[in-house]
């Protein structure tokens, strides 16, 4: 009976190691398991965010040699017709709607069938451009650091037509979303611009006082 209960010892010692080791193993395997998962879901990250610079390079490229030529069409074509209702316009982007604007629907429904080609091919350039940086597809930054100034003045320029094709439900909605992002972005650094000269001006500004008499 002795032999048989330390042989029963052994058996279950043997077990427990076994089982310790067999945890052991299994969390080391779940650690190489987790390490490989953030190993694939880093190179993941990488490759998308590759894949959206260079998205966003092909956009520029295609911003500057496709569509500023269209733009280009577009402005003579509407100082050969003297086109007035893009001249000084004034409006507000909400939340991707247009408000406080200055536009005359009547005058945009007179001189847009003028120039409804041109006019239209620009648009839907500018949209589908604008769709990339919109949705996320593309580095954004990139696109606003090369086109920004551009697309936001063109945008500034042809919202009357915008907003004219809204009342028909063709929305831009990208276009619009777009300006207002990059519209909001360079009101912020003008702002910066100015706080940091008048913090500059302050820096220049004689700090000398004059001591009571006496003192």
């Amino acid at each position: 009976m002795a032999l048989l209960s330390n042989s029963f010892d052994h058996v279950r010692q043997a077990l427990e190691l076994l089982y310790y080791i067999s945890g052991i193993v299994i969390a080391i395997a779940a650690i190489r398991g987790l390490r490989q998962l953030t190993i694939t879901r880093d190179i993941s990250r990488e490759n998308a965010k590759r894949e959206a610079y260079k998205l966003a390079a092909d956009e520029c490229r295609h911003f500057a040699q496709d569509i500023v030529p269209l733009g280009t069409t577009l402005h003579n074509h509407i100082n050969e017709k003297n086109i007035q209702s893009f001249a000084h316009p004034s409006f507000v982007v909400t939340r991707g709607e247009i408000e406080k604007h200055n536009f005359n629907l009547m005058i945009l429904q007179k001189e847009i069938p003028i120039i409804t080609l041109d006019l239209i091919t620009y648009l839907n350039a500018m949209e589908a451009f604008a769709i990339f940086f919109a949705s996320g597809v593309a580095a954004e930054e990139i696109g606003y650091r090369e086109t920004g100034t551009s697309f936001c003045s063109a945008v500034e320029r042809y919202m009357p037509a915008v907003w004219a094709m809204r009342q028909v439900n063709v929305r831009y909605e990208s276009t619009v979303r777009l300006y207002e992002i990059w519209h909001a972005r360079q009101e912020a650094e003008k702002i910066s611009k100015q706080m940091k000269a008048l913090e500059e001006a302050a820096k220049r500004l004689p700090k000398e006082t004059i001591k009571p008499i006496g003192t």
